[in-house]
């Protein structure tokens, strides 16, 4: 009996299995590096969003802008004044596709616009943005906001990440969609189904402009 012969072949699948799964742990290990330079990139970006939003009165046009700037390290491949261009041109696109990226408004809301809101010197009613530090400090009836804390742009944020690292792209896609999927939003589930993993991130800054939208608002 050759057992010479058998011990080969066992050495053969032995080091299939091991291959197969030393593979897939590098893949994970670069998929990591790759997830959290993503979402490295998206707090920023979110943070330049709430910047963008806080010296254009929470206009949404105004954080997408912000949006884009932030996330262009993620279009550029290389350096160059026409590569920043196409970099910001194709991140503007994915800030303003609802499959991509959200921006939603947490605060303020409005009833805190109902509660301190003011005629503009061109008559439009705004939070005012003014003086705030002589201002009284007393919480509105309706939201329990007081004109100060009315003044502080919180922004939530999610961007649809497609991962590009083969096996490992479905694999977590399949465990998200199993362990998180009753915790999503609408926006949150067609981005995943769309093979993209939402990353979510907050910005918060105070105004620098009144907000005079209240339709922005929550």
């Amino acid at each position: 009996m050759n057992l010479g012969g058998r011990q080969r072949g066992q050495a053969v699948v032995e080091t299939c299995v091991v291959i197969l799964v030393f593979g897939v742990f590098l893949l994970g290990i670069l998929q990591a590096i790759l997830f959290y330079r993503v979402k490295t990139t998206v707090d920023y970006a979110a943070l330049e969003a709430a910047r963008n939003g806080a010296t254009h009165n929470a206009k949404m046009s105004a954080m997408r802008v912000g949006l884009a700037r932030g996330l262009m390290p993620l279009y550029a491949h290389k350096v160059g004044n026409g590569e920043a261009t196409r970099a910001y041109a194709e991140a503007f696109v994915a800030a303003s596709n609802p499959l991509v990226s959200e921006i939603r408004v947490i605060s303020p809301t409005k009833a805190a616009f109902a509660d301190w809101k003011e005629r503009q010197f061109d008559g439009v009613e705004a939070i005012p943005n003014d003086s705030l530090a002589f201002r009284p400090s007393s919480a509105g009836g309706r939201s329990g906001l007081t004109v100060q804390d009315a003044n502080v742009l919180k922004i939530r944020v999610v961007y649809g990440y497609k991962m590009i690292v083969p096996v490992i792209d479905k694999l977590v896609i399949a465990i998200f969609r199993e362990s998180f999927y009753k915790g999503l939003s609408a926006r949150e589930i067609a981005m995943l189904e769309s093979g993209r993993l939402p990353i979510v991130s907050q910005a918060m800054v105070r105004m620098q402009t009144p907000i005079r939208d209240a339709g922005v608002l929550p």
